[in-house]
């Protein structure tokens, strides 16, 4: 079988549908040949073969914030590869869209997508986004979203928004994200613990994007009335709220229990989640949050919003949920972990089992049966 991926960004960038489209093509690369088509980013090939990955990237002409780009490359290498199947990473990409209706009306070729969330998911935007927004899910409503073959789901509460937005039921498959089994392995962090200045800490972590809408501000505004002994690790690089964020911490002066590390490697995320006891996604909105599996591999407990993601990885056995920006109801779990240590460890033994339940290799084959029904 012949698989092309679609995304906007591809491996060495990291996120949830990066991560996502990089590990499942890994896999299914291992019996199938797997083409990805992306843009190019500075300090990568035009071509290379990553794990059996066919990975072609072309330039980006024309980019505003994330959704609206122009790759002419994408297109015509596209339409010319004779493809089973493309599995598109993104909803409300025009450029996408163009390129997913042309190769429909052309081809064989059965069309997937993963969305990973509804376009433009947050809830504040200004007068003239709003405006956008509006448009574009009137137009992919009523004339894109017709044409997938089928829709993958990460968690199993998206239905409801993706069936509003015009795709059958029928069509729409559960696909969950996944970790690689190396983030199970013991790890020696000695090396962390110096660089970091860790030693004898009470460790609570973040891991993803440092951005406004991932919440970080909200546990830096608690910290002054947690143990002076807790520290918040927060690993990943800066999109735009790092410098905030440090003035935050100064304002209430916490900055000695702030630890920015920026974007570091798989190695060291694995030191900084083996020494962190409490994992927090305080997020405003998440579809699924890889991150909380790598933590739940290193047996952190899990405290998040009630995002889609939350509430789908997170149960009383395994963590606990809390209303984005309700500061009373984070502290106080926060504390609750903190003093009962029995409980602590309880749940992290827990979440070392449920997190073996997503590993990526069995996904991937959940993900191959899809597309060989479609066939």
């Amino acid at each position: 079988m012949k698989v092309g991926f679609l995304i906007n960004y591809f491996y060495p960038m990291k996120g949830g549908a990066e991560n996502n489209c990089f590990y499942l093509a890994r896999e299914l690369a291992k019996n199938n040949e797997v083409h990805v088509f992306t843009s190019q980013i500075k300090g990568t090939k035009k071509y290379e073969v990553i794990n059996k990955i066919h990975v072609h990237r072309y330039k980006t002409f024309f980019r505003y914030k994330y959704y609206l780009s122009f790759t002419p490359g994408l297109l015509r290498a596209i339409l010319k590869e004779d493809l089973d199947i493309l599995h598109i990473h993104s909803l409300g990409f025009i450029w996408h869209d163009k390129i997913m209706i042309l190769k429909k009306l052309t081809s064989k070729t059965k069309i997937v997508n993963t969305p990973h969330g509804p376009f433009m998911a947050l809830k504040n935007y200004n007068f003239f986004a709003k405006i956008f927004k509006l448009f574009l899910e009137k137009f992919e409503r009523f004339f894109i979203n017709r044409f997938y073959d089928a829709v993958i789901q990460v968690n199993p509460l998206q239905y409801k928004w993706l069936t509003k937005q015009g795709i059958k039921k029928n069509k729409v498959h559960f696909v969950p994200n996944g970790i690689d089994e190396l983030s199970f392995k013991k790890i020696n962090n000695k090396s962390f613990i110096k660089k970091y200045n860790l030693k004898d800490k009470f460790v609570i972590s973040y891991l993803g994007r440092v951005q406004n809408y991932k919440g970080l501000d909200q546990v830096i505004k608690i910290l002054p009335d947690l143990g002076k002994n807790i520290i918040f690790l927060i690993m990943g690089k800066d999109a735009g709220d790092l410098s905030r964020l440090k003035k935050l911490a100064i304002q209430l002066d916490v900055q000695n229990r702030v630890r920015f590390t920026g974007e570091i490697s798989d190695n060291e995320v694995l030191e900084g989640l083996s020494l962190s006891k409490i994992f927090i996604l305080p997020s405003e909105w998440e579809a699924f949050g890889i991150s909380i599996l790598q933590a739940m591999a290193q047996s952190n407990v899990i405290i998040s919003t009630k995002t889609d993601g939350g509430r789908f990885l997170i149960s009383k056995e395994n963590g606990f949920l809390y209303d984005y920006s309700n500061l009373n109801d984070l502290e106080s779990k926060i504390k609750l972990l903190y003093k009962n240590r029995n409980l602590l460890n309880q749940l992290g033994k827990n979440n070392i089992k449920k997190a073996k339940q997503f590993l990526w290799k069995d996904i991937a084959k959940d993900l191959e049966k899809i597309y060989r029904k479609l066939k």
